[in-house]
């Protein structure tokens, strides 16, 4: 085996090998959803999640833990506008991320009330 058959090799293993904090981040998911299946919704659970997705870029799973959260407590702006962030700036969908932050902004303005 020459040098530059040595030198694929190492690429290829390289390219499939997952970093170790992703595994680390991937196990905790894991955990997380097992946990969310055989208990009732939780936001701070379902709050850690959405970390854990952050930090592996699950866009989807991003949005379909802050929709949970919306669910569970509708009085609180943050998954909203957590939501308007990822529907502009990760999707591009400005009429959704428009809608988003509307409804945060009116939690927010009642708040003041």
């Amino acid at each position: 085996m020459g040098f530059f058959d040595n030198l694929k090799k190492k690429m290829a293993l390289k390219e499939t090998t997952v970093p170790k904090k992703t595994q680390n981040t991937l196990e905790k998911i894991n955990i997380l959803e097992n946990t969310l299946e055989k208990t009732p919704p939780s936001f701070n659970l379902l709050f850690k999640l959405y970390g854990y997705y952050i930090d592996v870029s699950n866009t989807s799973k991003k949005i379909e833990c802050l929709e949970k959260m919306v669910k569970l407590n509708p009085h609180d702006a943050y998954p909203l506008e957590q939501l308007a962030r990822v529907f502009d700036v990760e999707l591009h969908d400005t009429s959704k991320a428009k809608y988003y932050q509307q409804q945060a902004n009116k939690i927010n303005s009642n708040k003041f009330m």
